[in-house]
């Protein structure tokens, strides 16, 4: 142990021989007793479903040693009782009970520093209980062990119903399968050197860690706050481990594992995993091989805990979970409750089975049709509908869809107005498109890491004048990214209900809103694109970005333009070259694959690994700005140029003031301003004592167009409109931000 290095600021408690611990629990002495003795014994499961039961009627905070208190140290008094605290992030309410608790007395010895490897080495055989994990972290640590058994529980609260339990294992099992470890994993469960469960106990959230040399000489308990992962074990985040090395703490967490795993969990076979392996749902579409169907089908019944009225409120359900539970929980079969368990048996199993099978087939015909573009961070994989997505694509099909986007744009040359302008205006919007099925996961990290959502913005609206090509643009760019054609989402999507629904059961790809009316977006916008905080707290991160087209929006409001990317397109096509230049688009669009998308993905799964590594080694300490539209950027521009392709004068290096920025943002109405100008200098009035410019708006314009102008001038101006025709700015600013100094010589205009 003098070796043992510092590789975090956690405290690692670390008692002799007759030191125990101080740790609430959830169960009862007597009922814990009763439990070992039922082992023991082997008595049947109608036994125990008739013996008393306890009401739980707390699903509080759960508690924790404060890392913060003064325990005092070697030389000084230790025995200092503990200080707990609550985790004030639960969003469980908390009713107040008398039910009793376990209670291990713990005597404070020493604290030691180590690191998570000398920790778990010069043992043979490990029993883990973890409610939450990394399922990488539990094979690095598992491989240190010859035998292991390790009980996985829910990171959510969830309804301990049969339908939220069902979900949960087959989440945790999917999750399980599509990591890198998981063919390792596989192995060992075959072997038998591994034994894998998933909680059944909803409200469990045990961290026990037991330790045994195949001799019995050295055993060794670790518990306390941290579980199974890589952010708990390697100082990513605060944590509290306290660690017995004597017989009495090994014997006693024995117990109280044994006795979990054999009435709380239900095992994860070897079959489930590989053939999860090779197709996610599969435990979707064989019900009965997960794992508690699995134990009903052997024991014939198993018995959970029924919840009490005044806990059934404010379950926090994880969005994969909660949509298999929505599938499920209609057509289970009612349980039965006796001494205060819910009895789930074999044959309304079998029912449930039948039943099942048919929803699930008129469920996938209806899926069928929604737009999946499903990043795996951990498998670093991509796929569409199911289907994979290579990232190593060759190079020479990745040019070869370059000269598709060229082709494509080239086709602006047709258009009228500022064509060069609207090329930029084009590019800088795709740049942000195709970086879009990365934002909910950084969104996630930011918010995890102190930092503002707002930096990786969800919603983008490229608008102006019919005929400007939007519509066909955004077509391109789905089929750039997902080699199909998607049916664009209409105008009466455009509601928070809506776009919720279509949030939880797209992925990756934006739902494309076209030619959104006017009226709709006024009515449903503040609501729609304020919702800062959708997606977080249920830890989704493939929830799709909402892209949005109109001829009819011509501003956005401060608090809108903080939270969206806006485009607006200057350029537009008549008809007549409309119809000629639609057999170009058409080609264009016809010759994409996913090349140049599967090569912008795998470069950019480098850039975002980088970016929440600094989030969270930055979240409270240098400053370090994550700039995705610079990383998105310049991952284009490295394409062209490895591919030997020249860039042309549209792809530029972006950066988030060129989306974001005050001049960014209001930019169309600058140009308004300037053109007024130049137009009718006579409407513009300078008062320098009150450090004012003054814009009479003609009495005959559109009156609504005056506050589009206000809206999204930068806030340095200080906009505000007096008299319902008069624009009122910062002089001083006005005449730096447009460059002119707005003052008249005797007739001529001083520009």
């Amino acid at each position: 142990m003098n070796n043992w290095l510092l590789k975090s600021n956690r405290s690692l408690l670390y008692p002799n021989q007759q030191m125990t611990q101080i740790c609430l629990g959830r169960i009862g002495t007597k009922w814990q007793e009763k439990k070992a003795n039922d082992l023991e014994n082997q008595m049947s499961l109608m036994d125990m479903m008739a013996s008393e039961s306890p009401e739980y009627t707390e699903e509080g905070p759960e508690e924790l040693l404060d890392p913060g208190e003064d325990i005092g140290d070697s030389e000084g008094q230790t025995d200092k009782p503990f200080k707990l605290v609550a985790n004030k992030t639960t969003k469980a309410k908390v009713s107040i009970s008398t039910q009793a608790l376990n209670v291990v007395k713990a005597v404070y010895a020493d604290t030691v520093e180590t690191n998570w490897e000398e920790l778990f080495d010069g043992f043979d055989r490990l029993y883990a209980i973890t409610f939450s994990s990394g399922i990488e972290f539990v094979n690095k640590v598992i491989n240190k062990f010859s035998y292991a058994e390790v009980v996985f529980g829910c990171e959510k609260i969830i309804a301990n119903d049969i339908a939220a339990i069902m979900s949960v294992q087959i989440n945790s099992v999917q999750r399980l399968a599509k990591s890198k470890s998981a063919g390792s994993l596989a192995n060992r469960l075959d072997d038998g050197s591994l034994q894998l469960y998933v909680s059944r106990d909803t409200k469990s959230h045990e961290k026990i860690f037991i330790l045994e040399s195949a001799d019995h000489k050295r055993v060794r308990v670790i518990t306390g706050s941290a579980n199974m992962s890589a952010s708990a074990f390697c100082g990513i985040q605060r944590e509290n481990i306290v660690c017995f090395d004597d017989e009495a703490a090994f014997s006693h967490y024995k117990v109280l594992f044994e006795t979990f795993k054999e009435t709380c969990s239900d095992n994860v076979s070897y079959k489930a995993v590989v053939n999860t392996m090779n197709q996610e749902d599969y435990l979707k579409e064989n019900i009965k091989e997960v794992p508690v169907f699995q134990s009903i089908e052997k024991q014939k019944l198993v018995f959970l805990e029924h919840a009490q009225p005044e806990d059934e409120v404010e379950y926090e359900i994880v969005a994969d979970v909660k949509k298999m539970q929505e599938l499920v929980k209609p057509i289970m079969p009612k349980m039965p409750v006796q001494a205060n368990r819910i009895v789930v048996a074999a044959e309304p199993m079998r029912v449930f089975t039948k039943r099942y099978t048919e929803v699930r087939r008129v469920a996938a015909e209806a899926v069928k049709q929604l737009p999946k573009l499903h990043i795996d961070y951990d498998a670093g994989t991509m796929t569409f509908n199911d289907e994979n997505i290579d990232l190593n694509p060759n190079l020479s099909e990745v040019a070869k869809n370059i000269k598709s986007i060229q082709k494509f744009f080239s086709g602006m040359d047709y258009f009228y107005g500022d064509v060069e302008q609207a090329k930029k205006d084009y590019f800088k919007y795709m740049t942000w498109y195709l970086a879009t099925p990365f934002m909910a996961y950084l969104r996630y990290f930011a918010s995890r890491n102190n930092y503002d959502t707002k930096l990786f913005p969800m919603y983008g609206v490229i608008y102006g004048d019919s005929n400007g090509g939007k519509t066909t643009f955004i077509k391109f760019l789905v089929k750039l990214m997902s080699g199909e054609t998607v049916k664009m989402n209409t105008t009466e999507d455009f509601t928070a209900t809506r776009i919720d629904g279509l949030k939880r059961v797209c992925e990756g790809l934006p739902l494309n809103i076209d030619d959104l009316a006017k009226t709709q977006f006024q009515n449903h916008s503040e609501r729609v694109i304020k919702n800062d905080e959708w997606g977080i707290s249920d830890r989704l991160v493939n929830y799709p970005a909402v892209s949005i087209t109109s001829n009819k929006i011509t501003s956005l409001t401060k608090d809108l333009s903080k939270r969206a990317i806006i485009c607006r397109i200057g350029a537009k096509i008549d008809n007549e070259r409309g119809a000629k230049n639609s057999k170009r688009v058409n080609e264009s669009m016809s010759e994409l694959t996913t090349a140049f998308y599967g090569e912008y993905v795998r470069r950019m799964l480098v850039c975002i690994d980088e970016m929440t590594t600094e989030m969270r080694e930055n979240a409270n300490g240098k400053e370090y700005f994550p700039d995705i539209f610079h990383a998105s950027s310049s991952i284009i521009a490295d394409i062209f140029e490895a591919c030997g392709i020249d860039l042309p004068d549209y792809v530029r290096i972006l950066y988030y003031n060129d989306y974001m920025g005050d001049e960014s943002i209001g930019r169309a109405a600058i140009e308004k301003i300037e053109l007024a100008w130049q137009a009718d200098p006579s409407k513009f009035r300078v008062d320098k004592k009150q450090n004012r410019l003054i814009y009479s708006y003609p009495p005959d314009g559109p009156w609504y167009e005056l506050k589009y102008i206000a809206d999204e001038l930068p806030n340095s101006l200080e906009a505000e409109i007096s008299g319902g025709n008069q624009l009122i700015m910062n002089y001083e600013q006005a005449q730096e931000l447009f460059g002119i100094k707005f003052r008249r010589w005797l007739g001529i205009f001083n520009l």
